[in-house]
C-alpha cells in the first residue's frame, strides 16, 4: 500500500516500507512531511526540533513549523517481534510480561509501606507539636490568672530582673501604676 497527500499543488507520495521518522528511524504515529526537502518526520519530534533550532534536522536548511505538513495515511500496526510467532516465543513474551508486573507491584509495594512509616512519623511530630503548645499555652492561661489574682488583691509584683537598670525601673513603675 501506498499513501499519498496533496498540498498546495505538491502531491507527496510514500510506500507504507517508507514511512519512517528520519529522525528516530520508527514508524510515526502523526508523520509530517517537510516541504522544503520532502522528509518524514514524527510530529512531535520535528516540530520540538524546528521550533528550537529553526532548521531541518536532516539538511540543515532554514524550516519554520509551518513548512511541516501533515500526512494523512492509515495507522501501522507494527509488526510482532520475531520470538511472538510461536507458542513458546509468545509464552516466554508473556512471562517476561508477568515478571515486570510483579517487579513493579513489589516495588509499589515497598514505597507505600516507606510513605506510610514516614507519614506515620510526621503525624507524630505534629501530634507532640499539637501537645506542647496546648501545654505552654495553658501555663501561660495560668500564670495570667495568677497575676490578675494578685494584681487583684493589691500583692505588689516583683518585675523580672531585667539587662539594663533603666528597664527595670520603667516595669516596676508599670507593675506600682498598675497596683495603685
Amino acid at each position: 500500500g501506498f499513501a499519498w497527500r496533496k498540498h498546495e499543488g505538491l502531491v507527496f507520495v510514500f510506500t507504507m516500507s517508507s514511512l519512517v521518522c528520519a529522525m528516530s528511524g520508527e514508524t510515526p504515529n502523526e508523520p509530517v512531511v517537510s516541504r522544503k526537502s520532502g522528509h518524514l518526520f514524527e510530529k512531535r519530534i520535528a516540530m520540538k526540533f524546528v521550533e528550537e533550532n529553526g532548521t531541518c534536522p536532516v539538511t540543515g536548511e532554514q524550516l519554520g513549523v509551518d513548512d511541516l505538513v501533515d500526512v494523512k495515511a492509515t495507522t501501522a500496526v507494527k509488526p510482532r517481534p520475531a520470538t511472538a510467532t510461536s507458542v513458546p516465543g509468545l509464552l516466554q513474551m508473556f512471562q517476561g510480561e508477568w515478571d515486570a508486573t510483579v517487579k513493579e507491584c513489589f516495588e509499589l509495594r515497598r514505597l507505600l509501606e516507606q510513605t506510610r512509616q514516614e507519614l506515620s512519623h510526621t503525624l507524630y511530630q505534629h501530634d507532640a507539636a499539637c501537645r506542647v503548645i496546648a501545654r505552654v499555652m495553658k501555663e501561660r492561661d495560668e500564670a495570667r490568672q495568677l497575676l490578675a489574682e494578685a494584681s487583684a488583691k493589691g500583692i505588689a509584683v516583683a518585675a523580672a530582673p531585667s539587662a539594663t537598670p533603666a528597664a527595670a525601673q520603667s516595669e516596676a513603675m508599670e507593675v506600682d501604676n498598675e497596683v495603685g
